[in-house]
């Protein structure tokens, strides 16, 4: 397959769970800022943009974001770790001051928002599922980054095992406020453990047409 959605398909193919980094390999500044806007331009529920990125390349905030997330060579060895945080349930408020600052911005103001945004979020909120919602939005944007990083020929892996309340504590972020979403690790591939294995289901058991 050629042309733009064959390129795509090429990026899709290349990415893969990177388990250990070249240390000796930094992502650039240009890379950054490249991961940062794919992550900006990523779609969200309702448009709220749940999630803040943290793009962590410090020692020290390394050094505590691996402690967090048990010491996996994922992110101990990584030159960058994204830390993606959401808000918690009450920033989803529809009076609430977050909600009238993001939804201000689309067209027909913030009461024609609100009032599109209302009845969504309190079936949220009774089925107790605010804090999942907002978790889930940071994915996406984590997905799209890794696809990216992919363009940048960065490897990149998805982190799910941590403890939240140590990431958070790495961020200074109040966790009465705040919630971690998912990390991303991205650098370039140590060539002593590189292992670029990647199992899929067979296309035609993937999907079903109906």
């Amino acid at each position: 397959m050629t042309g733009p959605s064959g390129d795509f398909l090429s990026l899709m193919r290349r990415r893969y769970a990177c388990k250990e980094y070249d240390r000796s390999r930094a992502v650039s500044g240009d890379d950054l800022s490249f991961l940062a806007e794919c992550a900006r331009l990523s779609p969200s529920s309702f448009g709220l943009e749940h999630w803040h990125l943290f793009l962590c390349d410090s020692a020290g905030i390394l050094a505590s974001l691996a402690s967090a997330c048990f010491d996996q060579p994922a992110v101990a060895t990584a030159p960058l770790v994204a830390v993606l945080a959401c808000r918690k349930d009450p920033a989803y408020d529809p009076d609430g001051t977050f909600v009238a600052e993001r939804g201000s911005r689309f067209p027909g103001g913030l009461s024609v928002f609100v009032d599109d945004y209302r009845g969504y979020y309190e079936y949220l909120r009774g089925e107790g599922i605010v804090n999942q919602w907002a978790r889930a939005q940071c994915y996406i944007a984590c997905a799209n980054m890794m696809t990216g990083a992919a363009s940048r020929d960065l490897d990149s892996c998805a982190i799910e095992g941590f403890s939240d309340e140590k990431v958070l504590a790495a961020l200074s972020l109040d966790p009465q406020s705040w919630q971690t979403g998912i990390l991303a690790s991205f650098g370039y591939a140590s060539p002593n453990g590189a292992s670029r294995t990647r199992i899929r289901l067979d296309p035609s058991e993937a999907h079903t047409r109906v």
